[in-house]
């Protein structure tokens, strides 16, 4: 079974994110946040329910990363099924955080799940799901499937979600008399992107089942690029907190200008092959893209999740 590309298009991790129950949580770099009570499975350090979860390096520097490319989107990693991760998104408000403090937990920072303007959505890993086990944990055997490639697929599908939000928004704009009835906007966005959310969820599970069916080593899968990860991670991090914004722009002009010569160099058909590949490479990076191209057919692809579900389930084919 053929895996795609986009598993090794992110080979890197992030710090652990703490989000305690209810309104209370703490954040690293404000993108991901983990429910205190989630369970990580085998991946996690911290595996005793006293204590909150806690990601192995190489997965919290891959979240990270994550995080870094959806700046305007938040990843809620949920208590769900068994205690394993479910997951909800939301675009995150242009309002600055509110946060409040105390002697024994500084630092609080509150988040209403059911804001009318902003709502955290469930995405591909639900509350009563079984499947979180197989793609909603921290792999210990490989990148995909983890938790990581399924929150990477997650905030693909929901710049889905919040595009078609804003498709209905703007027709709603124009004058149009539409009745949502008891659904809000991002409930009716959802269930137009149905289609889609279907066909990431089956291409998960094939490329899960193709893995959890022939294990790799950790060691085989982590050894050549963790370092890389981490050295660069560390570098653009420090360039970061100690470069002006100024001289951040000025650097990144002269990198624009070097580039637009470098191709001008180049002969013309050196430059269409390059064009040529880097198309290709865009379209494999685009998740929702590829599974809608390989799976279009929405029942076809619920009967193939329940029937590749329920024989991984039955076979131990999970991350547990």
């Amino acid at each position: 079974m053929e895996i795609s590309a986009l598993t090794n298009s992110f080979n890197n991790y992030t710090k652990n994110i703490l989000k305690n129950k209810k309104s209370s949580k703490n954040t690293s770099f404000g993108s991901i946040y983990i429910e205190d009570s989630c369970r990580l499975g085998k991946a996690s350090l911290s595996q005793n329910k006293q204590f909150l979860p806690k990601f192995f390096k190489s997965d919290a520097l891959l979240l990270n990363d994550i995080a870094q490319h959806y700046p305007n989107q938040d990843c809620f990693i949920r208590k769900g099924a068994l205690d394993f991760p479910r997951l909800e998104y939301r675009e995150k408000p242009p309002e600055v955080q509110i946060f409040t403090s105390s002697i024994f937990k500084p630092y609080r920072i509150d988040i209403d799940p059911y804001d009318k303007e902003y709502p955290a959505e469930p995405l591909l890993l639900y509350d009563k799901s079984e499947r979180n086990c197989i793609l909603g944990l921290s792999s210990y055997i490989s990148l995909n499937p983890s938790l990581s490639f399924t929150v990477k697929a997650g905030y693909e599908l929901h710049k889905k979600l919040i595009e078609k939000k804003y498709q209905i928004k703007d027709m709603l704009g124009r004058g149009s008399e539409a009745d949502l009835g008891e659904e809000n906007l991002i409930r009716k966005a959802h269930k137009e992107i149905e289609d889609v959310e279907v066909a990431v969820t089956r291409y998960l599970l094939e490329s899960a089942y193709a893995v959890l069916s022939d294990k790799p080593s950790a060691k085989q899968i982590y050894a050549s690029n963790y370092p890389k990860v981490q050295s660069r991670l560390d570098e653009k991090r420090r360039f970061d907190l100690t470069t002006s914004l100024a001289k951040q722009n000025a650097l990144q002009e002269k990198i624009i200008e070097d580039r637009i010569n470098s191709k001008m160099a180049k002969e013309v058909n050196d430059s269409s092959n390059e064009k040529d590949k880097k198309n290709k490479s865009d379209t494999q990076l685009d998740i929702c893209a590829m599974a809608m191209a390989k799976y279009p057919n929405k029942e076809e692809n619920i009967r193939a999740i329940q029937e590749l579900e329920t024989y991984m389930l039955e076979n131990n084919l999970t991350l547990v």
